[in-house]
């Protein structure tokens, strides 16, 4: 009560992860930020930048006690210190415009790599008769920025692997035959047409021009508010191999809260920091936001019954936060991601390269960028 708190928005225009680092270089961080994006902690904390949670008594008991089992693993950095405090998520999902699939005949969500190619085959099509398709499944990223890979393959690759990452130890773990298949099955949709190769302005799914956009909960406010008159929408869980059989898993775009070595009065910020993730806390993180968090049991909390039978997509994609998985805790991560992309520009996108070719470039690349890293 006697330490006077000031918030400020992130600077609109550049990315969370470029203001941090900018910030944590010329030592102007905040002393707390609610919305760190994990894969830059380790960068942050290899410069001494973040405050270890585990300095404070039963911080990281508290924090394993709130997320659900066995996900407090991927936020612990490589010197075995925990820098983040899990907050929120977004379990990334598809949206479907359900008046394309049914005029075109598609009587379900598609649930299978195959069931999606059918869906595409259908919905592709040429409207207005002038000779050129207008509308196309889903709006692939074509975009080579290493952040576009985490909707498509890392999104996709994670479902496929159920739950797998890019990295284990330290070590490049995704050369193996799923990453060739995921590839492969983004490779597939561009060379059928089935997404288009070029940047299309404005928000082309809510206008009709898309029957899928892979997305996260955020989107159910964005599409109630500006979405046509008539228009219809379910979400459907990530597709995955014809004979997968395991549970759904997802990329679930975490964001944690960090107390930065700058902060005067660090005792405060880890009282903050407790407020911030209280039970309480979180459920006006829902009321307010309608953002998830990381938090076990949200949907048999009678806390937030209330909520969950007013906001019914809400719950769709609560169901699936114990699913979700993050970043793998590597300085290097977002140089892995910049190869991953690479291969997909080349092999799905652009289709010069196999996507035998793509993993394994990729993979290669990847080796060496750890290697001299030091990660």
């Amino acid at each position: 009560p006697d330490t006077q708190v000031t918030m400020q928005p992130l600077p609109e225009g550049r990315s969370g992860e470029e203001v941090l680092i900018i910030a944590a270089a010329g030592e102007t961080t905040p002393d707390i930020c609610s919305s760190v994006p994990p894969v830059i902690v380790p960068l942050l904390a290899r410069a001494g930048s973040m405050i270890p949670v585990d300095q404070f008594p039963g911080g990281r008991e508290l924090i394993a006690e709130r997320l659900p089992p066995g996900m407090l693993e991927s936020f612990i950095a490589e010197d075995g210190k925990l820098y983040q405090v899990p907050w929120k998520g977004n379990p990334i999902m598809v949206q479907y415009n359900t008046g394309i699939l049914e005029e075109t005949g598609v009587d379900s969500l598609p649930r299978t790599w195959s069931e999606w190619n059918q869906a595409a085959a259908k919905v592709t099509r040429d409207r207005n008769g002038d000779g050129r398709i207008d509308q196309w499944m889903a709006d692939i990223q074509i975009e080579s920025e290493w952040r576009r890979r985490l909707f498509d393959f890392y999104t996709f690759y994670i479902a496929a692997s159920e739950g797998r990452t890019l990295l284990v130890d330290g070590r490049v773990d995704f050369d193996n035959q799923i990453a060739v298949d995921v590839m492969g099955f983004f490779a597939t949709g561009f060379r059928e047409g089935w997404y288009p190769r070029s940047l299309l302005a404005g928000d082309m799914f809510l206008m009709g021009y898309f029957a899928a956009h892979v997305t996260g909960p955020w989107n159910i406010a964005h599409t109630e508010r500006l979405k046509p008159e008539g228009f219809r929408y379910a979400f459907g869980p990530i597709p995955v191999p014809d004979d997968y059989e395991g549970e759904p898993f997802t990329f679930g775009d975490p964001k944690s809260i960090g107390i930065f070595s700058n902060c005067r009065y660090p005792g405060a910020a880890w009282a903050f920091v407790r407020f911030l993730i209280s039970r309480e806390s979180d459920r006006k993180l829902l009321e307010i936001a309608d953002q998830l968090p990381l938090r076990d049991g949200l949907l048999s909390d009678t806390l937030f019954a209330d909520y969950f039978a007013a906001h019914p997509n809400m719950r769709v994609f609560a169901r699936l936060v114990p699913h979700t998985r993050g970043f793998d805790q590597s300085p290097a991560l977002q140089e892995v991601f910049d190869a991953i992309s690479n291969g997909f520009d080349g092999c799905a996108v652009n289709g010069v390269i196999t996507p035998e070719e793509a993993v394994r470039q990729a993979a290669e690349r990847s080796r060496y960028i750890l290697k001299m890293r030091g990660a």
